[in-house]
């Protein structure tokens, strides 16, 4: 009994997709008959051929052809509304469609001109690694600091996140971006001329960039550059440090007593929002109708990180470890890849009733 049922099953979806191609095959031939038509000069029945398998049979790459088709016999048979509409709905079909002045007749490109394929918004991810340096406000410490022999060096980090950006027209867009980051750097010193001491510092936060974009379009790659500001709130700041201790008198038969501990939680001394500029540049590849990307970006420290206030406050790095905190900035260095998806929306050109940066996008 199952086997009939599996058989009866398979039997109905071959007849269907017989029927389907050879429904294909048939809206293949109707294009044919309409180029033929459109050769011979009888333009006036194209669109009655055309229509059957507009409704419902042309696959994507023929229903694009044919509404290029009836956009020209409406072009040649003075019928520019209906010319206007065959155009829009070849671009809602593939709205990277582009006009070849050269190749295509003059009157189809005055018509691209008509329309606007940019698309209004569009949103993409990312993922990536960064790489952290320090900028030094003031110097602190528990010995001389006119003689400090400290040195900072930026470790591997990563981040993640999601933006989207306004269009307002082929080359400039304003971009917004919500960014989660886990960015590290360490530190390390002498003290009273024999105590190494080693400090690294692991963040997480969230970085919010708003920037202004400019593009080039060559088709399949799109390069880019663009410039802003932006705010980052500290989730979680966390340290470990390490300090070796060396006791004696004779300076060649030291004892070396290491120092350590737990991590220390360093949000107390941490400023929660900070301010940053940024810049950077990056290339979109096309593929179908997204994109892949490839971004790179420096993003400078605008505010210091500490919280001058607390500085000395947390006995346990001050005391055990003899550590102060400087009063610093944090740059950071980033390499990202990700997936932009473009909101099209083809569109006629309308003469904006207002001048200004919406009325040109919408």
């Amino acid at each position: 009994m199952f086997g009939r049922v599996l058989f009866t099953t398979f039997l109905f979806y071959t007849f269907i997709s017989i029927g389907q191609l050879a429904y294909s095959q048939s809206c293949g031939e109707t294009l044919n008959i309409a180029r033929e038509s459109f050769n011979a000069g009888h333009l006036y029945e194209i669109p009655s051929i055309l229509k059957p398998c507009l409704d419902n049979g042309f696959n994507k790459d023929q229903r694009i052809e044919a509404y290029w088709l009836l956009t020209r016999t409406y072009l040649f048979i003075d019928d520019p509304i209906s010319a206007e509409d065959s155009y829009l709905k070849l671009l809602k079909q593939d709205p990277e469609y582009i006009i070849d002045p050269e190749r295509d007749p003059i009157d189809v490109v005055y018509l691209s001109r008509k329309f606007k394929t940019t698309p209004i918004f569009v949103l993409y991810a990312k993922i990536g690694s960064n790489l952290s340096t320090v900028d030094v406000i003031h110097n602190y410490g528990v010995d001389n600091t006119s003689t400090s022999a400290e040195k900072y060096k930026g470790k591997l980090g990563f981040q993640f996140g999601a933006g989207g950006e306004i269009n307002a027209n082929d080359n400039i867009s304003l971009g917004l971006e919500l960014n989660f980051f886990q960015r590290n750097y360490t530190y390390s010193n002498i003290l009273f001329n024999s105590d190494n001491q080693t400090f690294q510092e692991n963040r997480t936060g969230i970085d919010i960039p708003l920037f202004l974009k400019y593009r080039w379009d060559f088709v399949k790659i799109r390069p880019y550059v663009y410039a802003g500001v932006g705010l980052n709130y500290l989730l979680s700041a966390k340290g470990t440090v390490k300090l070796i201790d060396r006791v004696g008198s004779d300076e060649e038969d030291l004892t070396e007593i290491p120092v350590t501990g737990p991590e220390v939680d360093l949000k107390p001394i941490r400023k929660k929002i900070n301010k940053f500029a940024h810049f950077g540049a990056g290339v979109n590849y096309r593929f179908g109708y997204n994109y892949l990307v490839v971004d790179l970006r420096y993003t400078a420290g605008l505010s210091n990180i500490i919280t001058e206030d607390e500085q000395y406050s947390n006995s346990a790095l001050l005391y055990k470890y003899g550590f102060v905190d400087d009063d610093k900035r944090l740059n950071n260095f980033s390499f990202s890849v990700g997936f932009v998806k473009p909101l099209y929306k083809a569109r006629k050109i309308k003469k904006a009733s207002v001048k200004g940066f919406f009325s040109r996008i919408f």
